[in-house]
């Protein structure tokens, strides 16, 4: 219906409607999150224990003195309610700044590797879902890099044989996550899922492999396929 005016009645009274309706589904949401985070710990674990294997994909700039590299994880997660749970974790890439530089060590001067460790600490939100098997997840929080050079066979700074030259570096950044998780059994003790992750972080110190010995911002894109235990 078209007013005096040229205006139409229906263009005046849709957009309270649609306010009105958007603040219903938003109250409905709200109230479904808190119902969710009050109620009952029967449907899940407290305490939430991984191990992952994947990939440390470096991007951006730091493929300047970066390569991708195999990744093992480690992680624990202690779940405050049904929609929240604080993390802390434990990384290693192995090989990716591609160390050609020779080490002097107890034995002499051997070809030395580097490896590359991230420790996230931060915490994550359960998204509410139908599906009873299924969890997803998506968080993030703060995380310290070290990057050191390495002597090979059980050489290195914590081996039995010293390495005299091996250098290293760090620093802090911050990290983003989202997980995607099915539990094994009805009892949600074993799952398996996948967790991407992105870090970005600045480094400083000694020279690395092609790091140089100057301060450095660094990105990563972890891919990581995990297996875990919830009790």
């Amino acid at each position: 219906m078209i007013g005096r005016d040229g205006t139409s009645i229906c263009s005046l009274v849709t957009f309270p409607i649609s306010m009105t309706r958007l603040g219903l589904v938003s109250t409905w949401m709200l109230a479904s999150c808190i119902a969710y985070a009050q109620s009952g710990d029967k449907d899940f674990h407290r305490n939430n224990l991984d191990v992952s294997i994947g990939s440390a994909i470096p991007t951006g700039n730091a493929t300047n003195y970066l390569n991708t590299a195999p990744l093992v994880g480690f992680g624990y997660g202690y779940r405050v309610n049904r929609l929240f749970q604080a993390d802390a974790g434990f990384q290693i890439a192995f090989g990716a700044a591609n160390n050609q530089n020779a080490v002097v060590t107890d034995v002499g001067a051997v070809q030395g590797g580097d490896h590359e460790y991230m420790i996230p600490l931060g915490g994550r939100l359960i998204v509410p879902q139908p599906f009873h098997r299924i969890e997803v997840s998506a968080g993030g929080g703060t995380v310290y890099l070290h990057y050191s050079e390495t002597a090979p066979s059980g050489g290195g700074y914590y081996g039995p044989t010293a390495c005299y030259t091996c250098t290293s570096r760090g620093g802090w950044g911050a990290y983003g996550l989202a997980n995607a998780s099915y539990f094994l059994d009805s009892n949600h003790t074993f799952r398996v899922g996948s967790t991407l992750q992105y870090i970005a972080g600045s480094t400083n110190g000694q020279p690395v492999a092609n790091f140089p010995g100057t301060k450095t911002t660094d990105h990563w894109l972890n891919l990581g396929f995990e297996f875990g235990l919830s009790f």
